[in-house]
Order: C-alpha cells, then structure tokens, then sequence
C-alpha cells in the first residue's frame, strides 16, 4: 500500500455545499475501510487535500473518480500523485 495525495480548488460554493453531505460519507466510508488517511479543506476554503491510500496510481484514480465531487464536478485542478512520508506518520 501506498499513500497518495489529492490537491484540488472548488468550482462552485452552492455546487460544493449541495453535494458536501455525500462526499463526507464517502470519505468516512473510505476511512472506515482503511483507503483514507486524512481529508480536509483548506482554511481560506478555496480548495482542499485528501491523503489515500491505495495499492498503486490506477487505485488511487479509481477512489477519487468515486467521489461526489469528483462525479458532480465540484472540484477542479485535481493534481494526485503518489506521496512518499519521510518523517512523522499517517
């Protein structure tokens, strides 16, 4: 298993608020079953980070191309790429 990161910005406020209770499930769903480390938006809410974790790049694609925002183009500029930690843990 691998780490990967997921950046992104946010296209539309009421398009991220109409589908924010969807992607919160779907990220629960995915940390109860061990593919999410961390998820969060960044302060100024212009975008937000995700850290996966999946078995290669292709996994990584597949869980982000299941996310509600991801389906209902809520975030733009996806930029995921696979994360390599070197001090500290996840």
């Amino acid at each position: 298993m691998a780490l990967f990161l997921l950046t992104y910005g946010y296209n539309d406020a009421d398009a991220r608020a109409a589908h924010r209770e969807e992607h919160v499930a779907y990220l629960n769903k995915l940390k109860d079953e061990g593919r999410l480390a961390v998820a969060g938006p960044y302060e100024d809410q212009t975008g937000g980070a995700i850290v996966l974790i999946a078995d290669d790049q292709a996994g990584a694609e597949t869980i982000v191309a299941g996310d509600p925002y991801t389906k209902n183009d809520v975030t733009k500029d996806r930029y995921l790429r696979q994360w390599k930690v070197t001090v500290g843990s996840v």
